[in-house]
């Protein structure tokens, strides 16, 4: 959205410059560089640096870690007003998109749900791994790798109440070793059969807690390239933290 170029510039066609910044980032499904943002509002380079800092100081837009703009927690705000908050879907969708194209493998964001978890958000990659339906409860949580990273940060009540309904006696040491060495490592590598999952927890809301993971499920997987991927997933669950926190505020500010 180009915004004609008037003689003698004033507050007015700065207002409007403005406005065409906060457009073109809500419409962007990805992050904005400056250079493109200088091409699609047709403004000089200097004009755009005052234009995006008062922005950027009003909190109408934000910087993502590398740089790059987005929509900002007071243009949040406002939305969240005018249509409600956004769903966990689709704050987390171009997330998990991003991840399972940049890794090739399919991905996904679990929550837990007390003695279950659900999949909120989910990418599946062609000839590779395929989750169970979004928002489909699953209950048998001890033969998954990514609920066990879930179940590993949860209150010692629950997660032994689980571990008696699922597990054996011969088993429970086992499992509580691995809960302590997922909360030491801050991330769980697991193979079932062909599969191996990537998994990387994600803390949000009162108290910071885990509440959700983000995952990667690939198959035919060696344990390097597992190893690779696995700083892609950590940084996603990074950014999905950092979202899911920042909606989380907005809730409480509203």
């Amino acid at each position: 959205m180009k915004v004609p170029n008037v003689t003698g510039e004033n507050q007015l066609l700065s207002g409007r410059r403005a406005l065409a910044i906060i457009d073109a980032l809500a419409k962007s499904p990805d992050s904005t560089s400056f250079s493109k943002l200088e091409t699609e509002i047709g403004v000089s380079a200097a004009s755009l640096s005052r234009l995006l800092k008062m922005l950027l100081d009003e909190g109408w837009i934000e910087n993502d870690k590398d740089g790059k703009y987005i929509v900002g927690s007071r243009m949040m705000i406002l939305a969240r007003h005018l249509h409600g908050h956004w769903s966990e879907n689709e704050i987390l969708s171009p997330i998990i998109q991003d991840l399972a194209q940049a890794c090739g493998h399919s991905a996904c964001f679990a929550r837990y749900a007390n003695d279950s978890f659900v999949l909120t958000a989910k990418t599946e990659m062609p000839s590779s791994f395929h989750f169970i339906d979004l928002f489909f409860k699953a209950y048998r949580m001890i033969d998954n790798g990514m609920a066990m990273a879930l179940l590993a940060f949860q209150s010692p009540d629950e997660v032994n109440c689980l571990l008696e309904e699922q597990s054996t006696d011969d088993n429970i040491d086992r499992e509580l070793a691995l809960f302590e060495t997922i909360r030491k490592d801050g991330y769980h590598i697991s193979e079932e059969g062909a599969v191996t999952r990537i998994t990387a927890p994600v803390r949000w809301g009162v108290g910071h807690t885990v509440k959700g993971a983000v995952s990667v499920a690939a198959i035919g997987l060696e344990r390097a390239k597992a190893e690779q991927i696995l700083e892609s997933v950590r940084e996603a669950a990074a950014e999905s933290e950092r979202r899911l926190q920042h909606n989380a505020l907005m809730l409480r500010g509203a």
